[in-house]
C-alpha cells in the first residue's frame, strides 16, 4: 500500500488557482465580424422604425401593407443579427499539477467538449511574464493564458513546467 501527499489541491481535489481560468483569444477578425453584424442589425432595426416615423410618408392603404412587411422582415433580421453578434463563451483551462497535464474545454449545455488535452512535455513553448503564463501547443497556437492567484499554485506550475523543460 502506498500513500501520497497532495499538498497543492484543495479539499475537493482540484487546484482553485488554476482550474477554470478563462482563455483570451488574440483574433481580431472574429471581433470585427461580430461588431459588423451588430452594427448591421442595429441599422436594420432603426430602418424598420424609420419607415413608420419618417415625415411625409404615405399612408395609402396599398403602401401600408408593403411598409408592414418590410418593417417586420427588417426588424426580425436585425434582431437576429444583433443576437448573433454576441461574443461566444470563452473556453476554460484545467491544469492538473499532479499529472502535469493541460486540458482546454468548452462548456456547451451542461457537458464539456475537450478542445485540447496534452501533457506539459507536449507543449510547444511557454512564455512567462510576471504573473502570467502563456501556453502554446506544438503547432504554435495559443492554448491558454493563465494567471494563478495563489502563489503556491504558481510556484508548483512553474516548477512543473521547468521539470518538463518548457521554462
Amino acid at each position: 500500500m502506498t500513500t501520497t501527499s497532495d499538498y497543492i489541491t484543495d479539499s475537493q481535489g482540484r487546484n482553485p488557482a488554476v482550474h477554470g481560468v478563462s482563455v483570451r483569444a488574440l483574433d481580431a477578425g472574429r471581433t470585427l465580424g461580430r461588431l459588423a453584424r451588430r452594427v448591421t442589425g442595429a441599422g436594420l432595426i432603426l430602418a424598420a422604425a424609420g419607415l413608420w416615423l419618417a415625415p411625409g410618408s404615405s399612408w395609402a392603404a396599398d403602401i401600408l401593407l408593403i411598409k408592414l412587411v418590410l418593417s417586420l422582415v427588417a426588424g426580425g433580421v436585425g434582431l437576429a443579427l444583433v443576437q448573433a453578434g454576441s461574443a461566444p463563451d470563452a473556453p476554460e483551462v484545467e491544469i492538473d499539477l499532479v499529472r502535469r497535464r493541460v486540458r482546454v474545454f468548452a462548456r456547451t449545455r451542461g457537458r464539456d467538449v475537450v478542445l485540447h488535452d496534452c501533457s506539459f512535455a507536449d507543449l510547444g513553448r511557454v512564455e512567462k511574464t510576471s504573473n502570467t503564463l502563456m501556453l502554446w501547443d506544438d503547432r504554435d497556437n495559443l492554448l491558454a493564458e493563465v494567471a494563478p492567484a495563489d502563489r503556491r499554485a504558481q510556484k508548483a506550475l512553474v516548477s512543473g513546467l521547468r521539470d518538463a523543460g518548457k521554462l
